[in-house]
């Protein structure tokens, strides 16, 4: 087998394959399809029963107790029953109300039951929605009359609802009335009851699912953004940005700087930011699924988006009765728009949308419960739909954080192969074809190379250089055709290239061959009878006429650096060793097999 230089040998099985990076058009008919697979799917949750709702299902803990809930508008001034005999007469004097109104106001809110298991030991929970300030006011007929306060404003809620702990006999008739007062809800307002054993765990199943979420989002985040900035990819800072603002706009969702922290935020709440969420969202999404490449137009959207964002935020501190309608709005927008092209790169082909389109799959489920429940269509059809709705965004944070590897693993693979075609491409441009042996340019990198690099132990040898010229080709090629010329030089091609494994041989073009070696005097006079031993064969062969002329050139023994012009003094050297030899061999018949020693010693300094 020939032996090649190292930056001149292919890879078995290399493959250099290019993926177009052409602008590609947007398919209306493929963006049609994609929102209309997300439109189908919310309409479909939409259309559930909303008779799922009068019994929430409960995710997080026990079943509770939940007393039908009358609603009254409450009027400046207004004061709680006193006893539980006043409520019948209290109540007739009011008009019921559908609902709490979403934009926010003063209500009263009635609700009566019976306990009706055994214990003493109950906690009442305001529940199900945000607000900012509640007082309950738990009555018996037993005589119990307790209150407390609970909300935003009073940094005493807790995920976020209010707590009453309280006796109560089975048997007797209770009433709770709650006066609430915030400039918005996030839902229907909820009255629980059940047994303080099992208010606690279910308190503690949704606390240790609530920080388990945060902590995700916000480790991933830091992590990730840090990447992000490390790398200085845009699409791993943003998504870093995208978690760590979920973590701030559900800490104060869930009362954490206010409850937990003391921090009093007004007139910042939880809807800020997730009003500022698209604009990092989008930008992600657009950057992430090269929009910009791939569909301008909607990448166009997507920052339509971002400027409403951007305007919403000041409209939702000068208007915070709308804050919340606004973040829906946008959230939901947000969602759909990433969701859909996610499903729309997937059906183009683009790999790299598999775990985008399943992270955003995780959130827009939940989602879709939530967003009916929001806006005060339904009540909730689960017992805690803003806990899910937060692990469905740790769920999609730790999908994006795959989808991120992923698109890293598809990176690393398309730089491999490019490598490796690059490779393939120069062993390819650095190879002879009909010989097997380097060309000019292996020649020239393998020179380069030594220039670069000390001899550290010239005791071991020095660089020598043959340059070799193969006689009688021009005779073969016009008394036996090019083809049997072809052969000649594939025969001296195998021949230099059989020299050993410290000499490296090249064809320089035609009739021009040479040799790069390393070693001492020996490997030297090794040489020497190797390319006579080739000249012997090829007169003794089929090529009767043909012989090489050769031309050995050493650098001296003690030299440890070589530059450019030492190698092209040696090339110069070994080429008026080999023109005298060939000069000899025109004038006179050669008929010793080993010819005179046509070596030139070159002293050069560095």
């Amino acid at each position: 087998m020939p032996v090649y230089h190292p930056q001149t040998q292919t890879g078995k099985g290399a493959d250099l394959r290019y993926r177009s990076h052409a602008k590609v058009p947007a398919s209306p008919r493929s963006l049609g399809r994609g929102w209309m697979v997300l439109a189908f799917f919310f309409l479909t949750v939409l259309a559930c029963p909303t008779s799922w709702a009068n019994d929430p299902y409960p995710l997080f803990g026990p079943r509770c107790e939940e007393p039908a809930v009358t609603t009254y508008k409450a009027m400046p001034g207004e004061r709680a029953p006193g006893n539980y005999a006043d409520v019948a007469s209290w109540t007739a004097q009011r008009t019921p109300v559908t609902r709490v109104n979403m934009l926010g106001g003063d209500f009263w809110l009635v609700s009566q039951f019976t306990p009706d298991q055994p214990g003493n030991d109950w906690v009442v929970t305001f529940d199900n929605t945000y607000y900012e300030n509640a007082r309950i006011l738990v009555l018996g007929d037993d005589g119990l009359v307790r209150q407390f306060e609970s909300g935003a404003a009073t940094a005493t809620n807790d995920m976020p609802r209010g707590t009453a702990a309280v006796s109560l006999s089975p048997g007797h008739h209770y009433a709770v009335v709650i006066e609430v007062s915030s400039k918005f809800y996030t839902a229907i307002p909820r009255i629980d009851v059940q047994t303080r054993a099992e208010y606690h765990k279910r308190r503690t199943n949704e606390s240790a699912l609530m920080l388990g979420s945060l902590g995700v989002l916000f480790g991933l985040g830091v992590f990730i953004m840090f990447v992000g900035l490390w790398i200085r990819d845009r699409s791993y800072t943003l998504y870093g940005c995208q978690a760590l603002i979920l973590v701030l706009g559900w800490g104060f969702f869930f009362g954490v700087p206010q409850g937990w922290l003391g921090i009093n935020t007004d007139p910042v709440n939880f809807t800020q930011w997730f009003i500022l969420l698209p604009v990092v969202h989008v930008r992600f999404t657009i950057r992430f699924l090269e929009l910009w490449r791939h569909s301008p137009r909607m990448a166009r959207l997507g920052y339509a988006i971002v400027i409403a964002s951007i305007i919403a935020l000041p409209i939702s501190l000068i208007f915070p009765s709308l804050a919340f309608l606004i973040a829906t709005f946008l959230v939901s927008t947000v969602v759909l728009f990433s969701a859909s092209m996610g499903i729309w790169s997937l059906w183009r082909g683009v790999r790299r949308a598999r775990f985008f389109t399943l992270a955003y799959m995780a959130v827009l489920i939940p989602g879709s419960i939530i967003l009916p429940v929001n806006f005060g269509l339904i009540p909730s059809i689960v017992d805690n739909a803003d806990l899910m709705t937060l692990m469905g965004n740790s769920c999609e944070a730790m999908l994006l954080a795959f989808a991120l590897a992923d698109h890293v693993k598809l990176v690393e693979d398309g730089r491999e192969r490019f490598r490796r075609g690059m490779q393939e491409a120069v062993a390819k441009a650095s190879i002879d074809a009909l010989t097997g042996l380097g060309n000019r340019l292996a020649f020239n990198v393998m020179i380069e190379e030594i220039t670069r690099r000390e001899n550290v132990d010239p005791a071991a040898g020095t660089w020598l250089i043959a340059m070799i010229d193969l006689d009688g080709l021009k005779l073969v090629n016009d008394s036996q055709g090019h083809e049997r010329g072809d052969d000649l030089l594939s025969a001296v091609g195998e021949g230099l290239a059989r020299l050993g494994d410290l000499i490296r041989a090249f064809r320089l073009g035609g009739d021009e061959f040479a040799i790069i070696a390393y070693g001492d005097e020996h490997t030297q006079e090794r040489l020497e009878k190797a390319l006579a031993e080739l000249d012997r064969r090829l007169r003794g062969s089929d090529f009767p006429d043909a012989g090489i002329s050769y031309g050995i050139c050493s650098a001296p023994a003690n030299q440890r650096r070589f530059s450019n012009a030492d190698f092209a003094e040696l090339v110069r050297e070994a080429d008026r060793a080999m023109y005298a030899h060939k000069s000899r061999r025109r004038t006179q018949r050669v008929s010793d097999p080993h010819p005179a020693d046509q070596t030139v010693t070159v002293l050069r300094g560095d």
